[in-house]
């Protein structure tokens, strides 16, 4: 089922500058990741839909589409984001307060193209991820392309029980900046204490907790927590492997394309998959 975690502690952490209508990189897509959402889309779309309220999308999919509904569960997300997007594109805009699995119910027409952000690290337990995915397919046109992003737990994680530290030294050596530092160590730096491996499921109440001890030992510094805590989520998150998350596009009829940014630290386990019906 898809988790409504979405609370207004966990929204407003993610804003940098409410004013400026800005959130902090890596939690949400860069420039560059959103040049590559726009770069799989339709040349002439009609209708466009976004799981989630993310307000990078939504503003990218409204310039490509003359309609667009954004589906959202969470309240708090659609009272904080719903003005995000810029004046000139808010008529084309439907917000939607609804369930991602029942995307039918609320479209009048297949949508040229489907965009979501992070949105299945949301749906637990995995076996969620096949309902949502075949819903998201059958709705799409015959031509149409789901285009998501999704956190991988890469095996070199799991297997190395240093990598909070590993991290930690990168930060302070200037190898990676805040963005890649703040979400890596809340995805990877503590999955020794806060993931369960049989089952992808990161518990995020257990991980911020051994946060907030590392900050009480001293082992990260003021600084580092509060960028780590951009990142706040109190719930359960799903992260599969690749091997997983791709078997699974393709028992739901998927024909799909890894998208490969470069530049950044969190490309590389949180790729952009292009999503083709068969």
């Amino acid at each position: 089922m898809v988790k409504s975690d979405w609370n207004t502690d966990v929204v407003n952490a993610r804003i940098m500058n409410r004013s400026d209508k800005q959130r902090y990189a890596a939690g949400s897509p860069d420039p560059r990741e959103v040049d590559a959402y726009a770069g799989c889309l339709p040349g002439d779309s009609t209708l466009g839909v976004v799981l989630g309220m993310t307000p990078e999308l939504r503003n990218m999919a409204a310039r490509h589409c003359k309609k667009l509904i954004s589906v959202d569960h969470s309240e708090a997300a659609i009272a904080t984001y719903e003005d995000w997007l810029a004046p000139a594109l808010r008529h084309k805009e439907q917000v939607v307060h609804g369930d991602w699995n029942t995307l039918g119910s609320v479209l009048q027409e297949p949508p040229d193209f489907i965009l979501g952000d992070g949105i299945f690290g949301n749906v637990v337990p995995l076996d969620g991820y096949s309902d949502l995915l075949c819903s998201i397919r059958s709705t799409l046109s015959r031509n149409g392309c789901f285009v998501t992003r999704h956190c991988l737990m890469p095996g070199a994680v799991l297997d190395n029980p240093d990598h909070r530290l590993e991290l930690l030294e990168k930060f302070r050596r200037n190898l990676i900046d805040e963005a890649g530092f703040g979400l890596s160590m809340r995805l990877q730096g503590y999955v020794d204490i806060a993931y369960d491996r049989s089952n992808f499921v990161l518990d995020n109440a257990k991980l911020f907790s051994a946060v907030d001890k590392d900050r009480e030992s001293g082992l990260i510094s003021v600084s580092e927590y509060h960028i780590i805590r951009r990142y706040l989520f109190s719930g359960l998150n799903t992260l599969p492997t690749e091997r997983v998350w791709e078997g699974l596009l393709s028992g739901a009829g998927f024909r799909f394309e890894r998208l490969n940014c470069q530049g950044k630290y969190w490309y590389d386990y949180y790729p952009i998959y292009a999503c083709r019906p068969f």
